[in-house]
């Protein structure tokens, strides 16, 4: 009868979890662990509630409890001791996004290692090899004949916990990642519209989450703002959807067949607003310090927390949240409000799009 008690309560707080109701959430997980539920699925659970809450300190404390049981994790590759005088590699394991978010802590550990290595994805390598403390930049995708010398790892979703990050802690510096001003100027050369606001855009996240995604026919009221120019950052197969639309609108291709990150930050710097859902480019334009409008889905990250409007961890962010799942049509009325608001107001001169 436990048992089953104590599965109900876990089902429950994940319902509630999605929900958002976090506090709820978290009494039914306190209580399925007591009535015998696996300890480090209820302590994960609760490490999603106290993050979106922005109660760092108690998500530590849950992946400290986790830690010290044991478990095999692939993904959890410290040893728990400091990086002083250390060879570090620093492994990227999980999305593009979360490489680029997390790289800000590059310097911090270089600034007590004795080297840094960070090993990434293929395409992501030219943008590493731009950031500030980083010695090496390695991939599993590219073969090489040498292996930079280590003597600790760490997998970068873990640097935070490392560093027991707290709100009050998180290294927020406005611009992390530099682009090199001859990759700035190449973009600038082939495109300019004297006069005109210059806006990127990024409707569609990748398929393994469908809901992070608008789709562009509902954009077409903000396409169609005039005295903007609208350009497509939108890689993959949802880039060919500005094919379909209607003649009103404005909306010219910035990455044609194929673009790295590092070129995508390049075209990024050119830009006077960057206006994304969830993925890697909204993470690319607040490493780099350019204005970004986040449009947000409704169970979001817990990296975005609940109900802010701005991003502790990026400074030049601004947050349009869905209210109820699915929920995109508000979100698009509340950007056209704020681009309608930056056309009275930027005349003379250009204004802060944070606020």
């Amino acid at each position: 009868m436990s048992h089953a008690e104590a599965q109900l309560r876990y089902v429950k707080a994940c319902a509630k979890l999605a929900g958002r109701d976090v506090l709820s959430a978290l009494r039914l997980l306190y209580e399925a662990e007591s009535l015998g539920w696996d300890e480090d699925a209820c302590a994960a659970g609760r490490w999603d509630c106290y993050m979106l809450l922005g109660d760092f300190e108690s998500a530590w404390s849950e992946s400290d409890s986790i830690a010290r049981r044991g478990a095999a994790d692939p993904h959890r590759l410290w040893d728990g001791l400091p990086f002083t005088d250390r060879h570090v590699v620093l492994r990227c394991l999980h999305g593009l996004g979360d490489a680029i978010q997390f790289i800000r802590y590059a310097r911090l550990i270089r600034n007590q290692a004795h080297s840094l290595t960070v090993e990434v994805p293929a395409r992501l390598a030219s943008l590493m090899e731009v950031v500030p403390g980083v010695d090496n930049v390695i991939s599993w995708e590219v073969p090489r004949d040498f292996e930079p010398h280590w003597d600790q790892q760490i997998e970068i979703m873990e640097v935070p916990r490392a560093f027991r990050t707290t709100l009050a802690s998180i290294p927020n510096a406005r611009e992390y990642i530099h682009v090199p001003a001859e990759s700035s100027a190449v973009c600038r050369n082939r495109w300019s519209i004297d006069g005109e606001f210059r806006v990127g855009l990024v409707w569609a996240s990748s398929a393994w989450d469908s809901s992070r995604s608008v789709p562009l026919e509902m954009l077409v009221p903000i396409l169609t703002k005039p005295n903007v120019s609208f350009f497509s950052l939108q890689a993959g197969p949802d880039q060919m959807q500005i094919l379909h639309l209607p003649s009103a609108c404005r909306c010219n291709d910035l990455v044609g067949n194929s673009i790295t990150p590092l070129e995508t930050a390049a075209q990024i710097s050119n830009l006077d607003l960057v206006i994304s859902v969830d993925t890697m480019v909204a993470h690319l334009a607040g490493a780099l310090g350019k204005p970004v409008w986040l449009l947000l889905h409704f169970a979001s990250d817990w990296r975005w927390m609940l109900h802010r409007a701005d991003s502790p961890w990026y400074p030049s962010m601004r947050i349009f949240r869905q209210q109820c799942p699915g929920d995109w049509a508000s979100v698009i009325r509340s950007v056209g409000a704020a681009l309608d608001g930056l056309y009275c107001r930027r005349m003379p001169t250009r204004v802060s799009l944070e606020t």
